[in-house]
């Protein structure tokens, strides 16, 4: 699913509303990342190609052993046109990837979301990344070096992560979004309070990449 079909023209106001409303009570800034997918990962359609191709080819088989090598090459061929096609769409294309595999691509593509759009943007190295990637069913959260600081012994970024995956399966990603943006707030609250003269150094809060 695309980001912009997931989180509408209401849903972003609200998002974004969320972030300056958490942004208001901490010097930290929130970036929102929301991607289709992290990476390609062309090698599903090959995988479902090879599978298809081969249970065409004991189907046929079955069906109609005295099939000539073309009748055979023909039906082979357009299993792998078939396969290519059909892992277009993300569901099918995520059924051929282990899961090891989507997770080092969201940590790979959290990462270059971070270094891209928050890691040292702002003076006191205060921001932040909620970077959920859609294919993979993986939100990642990394901080700046003064956020990874700020948080306390044993505190972690599993309650937002867990926020935004409720609201994804509840099919509410946006309440899910906003709920992971207000968690925020509070984490950073306390440890990095708003100070007299902040200003916002990160000023695109929700970015949807399709």
């Amino acid at each position: 699913m695309r980001p912009s079909n997931l989180i509408g023209p209401a849903d972003r106001e609200r998002i974004e509303a969320a972030v300056r409303a958490a942004e208001a009570g901490t010097s930290g800034e929130i970036v929102v990342q929301v991607v289709r997918r992290s990476e390609d990962f062309a090698v599903s359609s090959w995988r479902f190609a090879v599978l298809l191709a081969a249970l065409v080819l004991l189907a046929a088989d079955w069906i109609a052993p005295a099939s000539s090598l073309l009748v055979l090459f023909g039906l082979q061929s357009a299993a792998v046109i078939t396969a290519h096609l059909a892992c277009a769409l993300d569901p099918i294309r995520r059924l051929c990837l282990r899961e090891d595999e989507l997770e080092r691509a969201a940590q790979r593509g959290a990462l270059d979301a971070f270094r891209l759009h928050v890691a040292r943007r702002t003076e006191g190295r205060t921001g932040i990344l909620i970077y959920v990637s859609l294919l993979e069913h993986r939100v990642v959260v990394l901080g700046d070096e003064a956020v990874d600081r700020a948080l306390g012994e044993g505190e972690s970024w599993a309650a937002v992560v867990d926020r935004v995956l409720e609201g994804i399966r509840k099919g509410q990603a946006a309440e899910g979004i906003v709920r992971a943006v207000e968690r925020c707030g509070a984490m950073l609250a306390r440890p990095l309070p708003r100070e007299a003269g902040d200003r916002d150094e990160i000023v695109q809060g929700l970015i949807l990449s399709d």
